[in-house]
C-alpha cells in the first residue's frame, strides 16, 4: 500500500493538462471549459462539502470507499467515518469550508484527479468542538485555518470517488489541526 502512495505522488508533476479556475465570493467555483466527466464528480463533491450537504456527498462515493491521510502516517478511515466527522465540524464551524484557488488536473494514466491548494478553514461559532477521545473545547469564535492540502481523487468507471489521499504540507491538517487552533492541545 505504501509503495503505491509513493508512486502516486512521484507522478506529481507529470500531469498532462490544466484547467484553471476561479472561486466566487461564496467559496464555490466557476466550472472550468473543457473538464472530464471525473473532473466534475470531483467539483461537485466539494461543492457538497461547501454547502454542507453530506447527503449529496454521498451520492458521489462510491461503496468501500476509503480516505487515506499521509500526514497521519498513511491513516485510512472509512468516508462513513470522516462523514460523520465532518457533520461535527459543520456543527462547530458554521461557516466551514474548503477555499481553494486552484486547478484540477486529471491524470489520463491512472484516472487520479488532483486538487492542490485547498484550504479548510472556517469560525468556531457554532457547538463545542472536540476531536476524538479528547474535550470538547467551547464556543471561542477563533477563526482557524489549516494549512493547505492537495487531495488525489480516485474515480471509478461508475463515476463514484472510490479513494481520497489527502496529502498536507504543514502541522494543521484535519480535525486535529482545527482543534489545536482553537485551543485544543495546549501542551503541543
Amino acid at each position: 500500500m505504501m509503495k503505491s502512495i509513493k508512486k502516486l505522488f512521484s507522478r506529481k508533476n507529470k500531469s498532462p493538462k490544466s484547467i484553471r479556475t476561479t472561486t466566487s465570493e461564496s467559496g464555490s467555483e466557476a466550472q472550468g471549459p473543457c473538464e472530464t466527466d471525473n473532473e466534475k464528480v470531483v467539483r461537485a463533491y466539494v461543492q457538497k462539502l461547501n454547502d454542507h450537504d453530506m447527503d449529496g456527498a454521498k451520492e458521489l462515493i462510491a461503496d468501500g470507499c476509503v480516505c487515506i491521510f499521509t500526514k497521519a502516517d498513511n491513516m485510512e478511515l472509512e468516508w462513513t467515518e470522516l462523514a460523520a466527522e465532518m457533520v461535527r465540524i459543520y456543527d462547530a464551524f458554521p461557516d466551514f469550508n474548503f477555499r481553494f484557488d486552484s486547478s484540477i488536473d486529471e491524470r489520463k494514466s491512472d484516472g487520479v484527479v488532483v486538487w492542490s491548494d485547498v484550504v479548510p478553514n472556517g469560525h468556531h461559532t457554532g457547538k463545542p468542538y472536540g476531536f476524538g477521545p479528547c474535550p470538547a473545547i467551547e464556543t471561542s469564535g477563533k477563526y482557524a485555518e489549516n494549512s493547505p492540502e492537495t487531495i488525489y481523487f480516485h474515480v471509478n468507471e461508475q463515476g463514484k470517488i472510490s479513494k481520497k489521499v489527502i496529502e498536507c504540507s504543514g502541522d494543521m491538517s484535519g480535525p486535529p489541526g482545527l482543534y489545536t487552533q482553537i485551543g485544543g492541545f495546549p501542551l503541543m
